[in-house]
C-alpha cells in the first residue's frame, strides 16, 4: 500500500506540473498495483483524475491562470464525447482498450521528448472560433472515456494553438478540462463497471495532494528538464503495458513467430511507412527518400558535413534491419531469383549485370524524376503535389504493362 501511496502522489505531481498526463500514470498504476480488472482500472482512474484535476484547477483558478469561458466550451464537449466513449467501451475487448492505452502512451512520449523549438509567447488577442474547441474537445474526449487517458496531453497543445493561451494558463484550463471530461466518462463507465470506493477515495486523496505541490513546483523548477524525464518515463510504461498484454495474448514462441516469421499483411506495412515518414517530417523536418540517399552515399554532397548527411545513416538502416530480419525469420543468404532462373537460367554473371543495368536505370529515372518511388508516391502524394502524382501514375503504369508484357512473352 506504501508503494501505492507514492506512485498516488507522483500521479497528482505530474497533473500539477502539466496540466495532464496524470491518467497515463494511473491506468497502470492501478492495474499493476492492485486485483482491478482492466475497464475497472480505466474506470477508477477517470474518477482519480477528475478529483485531482478539480482540487488543482481551483489552486490555479485562485491565481487567475484559468480561462473559464474557454474551459467550459471544451469541456462540455468533451464530456459529450467522454460519455459516449465510455458507453463504447462496453462493447470493446479489454485488451483492445489496453492497446490502445498503450499506443497513446507512445505517442505521449514522443511528443514529449520531442526537441522544443524556440517560439514566442501566444496572444489572446485574436482568439479562435467556439467551434473549434467544441470539435476538439469532443475528439479528445471521446478518447477519454474509451481508454481512460484524460487527455492533457492534448488539451494543453490545442489551446496553446488553437485559443492562443498562453501556456501556465492553458495548464490550468486543462485542468478545469479534464476534470470535466473524467467525471463525464466515469459516468460512461459506471452503467457497466463496478468499484471499490475506498481504493478511489484514498487514491484520489493522495493524487489531489501530489497535484497541489506539482502547481507549486511547476512555478520554479525548469519544466524542459521535468518534461523530457516524464516523456522517457511514460516511453517505459507504454513498453510495458503493450509487452504485457503481448505476452497475455501469445506465448513467447507465438510472439517470435508472429513478428519475424510470419509475413505480415501488406496493410500493416503501409500502415508503418506511413506513420514513420509523418513522425519523420514531423521531428525532423526530413522528406524521406531513397535515390538522394544513394547519390549522397556515392559523394555527391561531399561539402555537406558528414553530420548531417541522414540518408546514408537511413539506407544502412535498411540494409542492416532486412538482413536482421531474414536472419530471425531463419532464412539464409541466396541468390536464387526465382522466375529470373526459370527463364534464363542461374549463371551470376548475368544476375550481376542485370543488377547493374537496373540500378543505373532506377539511378537515372529517379534523376531525371528529381525523385524515386519512395520520394515521390509516399512523401509527394501524401503533400498532393502535382508532379508526385504525375510520377507515381507513370511508375504504377509502367510496371503494370511492363509485368503483364513480360507474363505475356514468356508465359509466367
Amino acid at each position: 500500500m506504501i508503494t501505492l501511496g507514492v506512485l498516488a502522489v507522483l500521479v497528482g505531481l505530474t497533473l500539477g506540473l502539466f496540466g495532464g498526463g496524470g491518467s497515463i500514470l494511473a491506468v497502470p498504476l492501478l492495474l499493476f498495483s492492485t486485483d482491478l480488472d482492466p475497464k475497472a482500472a480505466i474506470a477508477a482512474s477517470l474518477a482519480i483524475i477528475s478529483v485531482a484535476s478539480a482540487v488543482t484547477a481551483g489552486v490555479y483558478a485562485w491565481r487567475g491562470l484559468v480561462r473559464w469561458r474557454t474551459g467550459l466550451v471544451f469541456g462540455a464537449a468533451g464530456m459529450a464525447g467522454a460519455f459516449v466513449g465510455g458507453r463504447l467501451a462496453a462493447y470493446v475487448p479489454a485488451t483492445v482498450l489496453l492497446v490502445a492505452f498503450g499506443v497513446i502512451m507512445f505517442i505521449t512520449a514522443v511528443a514529449m521528448l520531442r526537441p522544443r523549438r524556440d517560439a514566442p509567447e501566444p496572444t489572446a488577442s485574436t482568439p479562435r472560433p467556439p467551434w473549434l474547441f467544441a470539435v476538439e474537445g469532443a475528439l479528445v474526449g471521446l478518447v477519454t472515456g474509451m481508454v481512460g487517458a484524460g487527455g492533457g496531453f492534448l488539451v494543453v497543445p490545442a489551446l496553446v494553438l488553437l485559443g492562443r493561451v498562453p501556456v501556465r494558463e492553458a495548464i490550468g484550463t486543462s485542468l478545469l478540462v479534464i476534470a470535466l471530461k473524467s467525471a463525464a466518462g466515469f459516468a460512461g463507465y459506471a452503467t457497466h463497471t463496478t468499484h471499490d470506493w475506498s481504493l478511489i477515495g484514498g487514491v484520489a486523496l493522495l493524487a489531489s495532494v501530489g497535484a497541489v505541490v506539482g502547481s507549486v513546483v511547476s512555478q520554479r523548477v525548469r519544466a524542459d528538464r521535468l518534461r523530457t524525464g516524464f516523456g522517457w518515463f511514460v516511453l517505459v510504461m507504454a513498453v510495458v503495458v503493450l509487452g504485457r498484454q503481448l505476452l497475455d495474448a501469445w506465448t513467447i514462441a507465438e510472439l517470435y513467430d508472429a513478428v519475424f516469421v510470419t509475413r505480415w499483411p501488406w496493410w500493416v506495412a503501409g500502415s508503418a511507412i506511413g506513420t514513420f515518414t509523418l513522425l519523420f517530417l514531423w521531428h525532423d523536418n526530413h522528406l524521406l527518400g531513397v535515390s538522394t540517399g544513394y547519390a549522397e552515399l556515392c559523394g555527391t554532397s561531399c561539402a555537406t558535413p558528414a553530420a548531417k548527411r541522414w540518408r546514408p545513416r537511413f539506407l544502412l538502416g535498411i540494409v542492416l534491419g532486412g538482413g536482421l530480419a531474414g536472419t530471425l525469420a531463419g532464412g539464409q543468404a541466396s541468390f536464387a531469383f526465382g522466375q529470373f532462373d526459370a527463364i534464363w537460367g542461374d549463371s551470376v554473371l548475368l544476375k550481376a549485370l542485370v543488377l547493374l543495368a537496373a540500378g543505373w536505370l532506377i539511378g537515372f529515372g529517379s534523376r531525371q524524376a528529381n525523385g524515386c518511388t519512395s520520394g515521390h508516391a509516399i512523401v509527394g502524394v501524401a503533400q498532393a503535389a502535382r508532379a508526385s502524382i504525375i510520377a507515381t501514375a507513370g511508375f504504377m503504369a509502367a510496371g503494370i504493362a511492363t509485368t503483364h508484357l513480360i507474363s505475356y512473352v514468356f508465359g509466367g
